[in-house]
């Protein structure tokens, strides 16, 4: 044990003596003591109750068939999925109107979760109450990027000199991996950037969102090769349940991604070092609002 204690002390000092060594340091300390595992499953939580019923509620309404064909393009059917058609007016009705709003206020959890994910993080300040329709804009804008992300799969028939991989061309792929990137970018600066308003630079966010960004779309493209076997190995053995919990633990690592990120790049414009000093010069560094007091709707007990 004294041994291992002993090499543990020369690493830690030989990593503070390297070039960027704090930052490093800094970026792992932050990340262990980052509970990067609840806040992650928590966030995959949220968003296999919240945003689903928002798909489904999506897909009642006029115009839906661009929300199917764009499934369709990620592999995902409605018909298999039994997703209600919009065409039936007793969809309206079942639904309602009470009930979609149950739906939203519901999925709000999922933007609820991400904003006290980066105000914690970040160390800003909580949004007022009266911000609420930021959470509502949050959960759309996901399943939105999800659709645009559809259409974009049908970029891969492109080719340049006939050159394919299976049925993609290769000028194909290149303009997914490309569009998912920027998709993802933006989605990822906006959803913050509604989350915690102006205390972060938008600056900073864009960096934030191109990390995010270029982390997602390598997810998402590992997942397009490996999912498909996966799922159709644990669904010969677990069924529906095998699912189930394969969406969760995809959305789990999402989540992962989503903090680690944030974790990393308030670990880099915080940084006292030589690092730290450019990179607040360049992007900026959150600057929390001052605290304001809610108005309470009921009376203190004495």
């Amino acid at each position: 044990i004294a041994s291992g204690q002993a090499l543990a002390i020369k690493v830690y000092e030989f990593v503070q003596v390297m070039p960027g060594g704090t930052l490093l340091m800094r970026i792992i300390t932050d990340i262990i003591r980052g509970n990067i595992t609840d806040r992650a499953m928590t966030l995959a939580a949220q968003a296999f109750t919240g945003i689903l019923p928002i798909v489904i509620l999506m897909t009642t309404l006029p115009g839906s068939s661009y929300l199917d064909e764009a499934l369709k393009s990620l592999g995902m059917h409605s018909e298999h999925v039994d997703f209600v058609s919009s065409s039936n007016d007793a969809t309206v009705g079942t639904f309602g109107f009470i009930g979609a709003l149950m739906c939203i206020a519901g999925a709000t959890s999922l933007a609820r979760a991400l904003g006290r994910m980066y105000v914690s993080i970040w160390q800003v300040t909580k949004l007022p109450l009266s911000g609420w329709w930021r959470w509502v804009v949050v959960i759309f804008s996901i399943p939105v990027a999800v659709i645009f992300q559809g259409f974009a799969t049908d970029l891969k028939t492109n080719t340049i000199f006939n050159v394919h991989i299976d049925d993609s061309g290769v000028l194909g792929i290149i303009l997914v991996i490309a569009v998912t990137f920027i998709i993802w970018t933006i989605t990822w600066t906006l959803i913050p950037r509604l989350l915690v308003s102006t205390q972060v630079p938008m600056r900073l966010l864009i960096v934030n969102g191109a990390v995010t960004g270029a982390l997602v779309t390598a997810y998402l493209v590992g997942s397009r090769i490996a999912l498909p076997r996966i799922v159709e190995n644990t669904t010969q053995h677990y069924g529906t349940l095998g699912v189930v919990f394969i969406a969760i633990s995809w959305l789990f690592f999402f989540g992962c991604i989503l903090v680690v990120t944030a974790l990393v790049v308030h670990a880099f414009v915080t940084d006292e070092g030589t690092i730290g000093r450019w990179t607040r010069k360049y992007v900026g560094a959150p600057k929390p609002m001052a605290r304001t007091e809610s108005a309470r709707w009921y009376q203190p007990m004495i």
